[in-house]
């Protein structure tokens, strides 16, 4: 007789459970993030070892700089670029790259070579700014 009810209890019980499933299962392929940043692969590859030693990886080629202002020269309005950075010392560099790991298309500008004479100048606009974001986030401050 036990065995009985446990039959009416199980039928219903799978039922209800394969439809869950099958429900989260759709919910998921739904709204499932498509665009992770950082899910790409590298443009740089990791070192690795090859016969007991350090190999380096190897980086890929940059253009010369009359071939970048070229670039640069030939973006239309279908290619706009998303944001553009006028000197390319640490602090522009470093937002430069913290807004293309976002997903941002970036243009930088800079008079002389990249990070040409910034050793002397002072970047905690960057630095700063990530602590006060780590302060409001970890501690959750909001008033940061």
């Amino acid at each position: 007789m036990a065995a009985r009810h446990s039959r009416k209890l199980l039928r219903p019980l799978l039922y209800t459970s394969a439809a869950a499933a099958a429900g989260a299962g759709v919910l998921y392929i739904s709204y499932r993030p498509r665009n992770i940043p950082g899910l790409e692969a590298p443009a740089v590859p990791p070192p690795g070892y090859r016969e007991g030693k350090l190999v380096p990886p190897s980086f890929p080629s940059i253009k010369s700089r009359l071939e970048q202002i070229q670039d640069l020269k030939r973006s239309n309005d279908e290619e706009e670029y998303d944001l553009l950075i006028i000197g390319g010392g640490a602090t522009g560099a470093g937002i430069a790259l913290d807004a293309a790991t976002r997903g941002l298309k970036v243009a930088v500008v800079e008079r002389d070579d990249f990070s040409s004479g910034t050793s002397s100048k002072s970047t905690k606009l960057v630095h700063g700014g990530v602590r006060y974001l780590e302060k409001a986030v970890w501690e959750l401050d909001y008033n940061q």
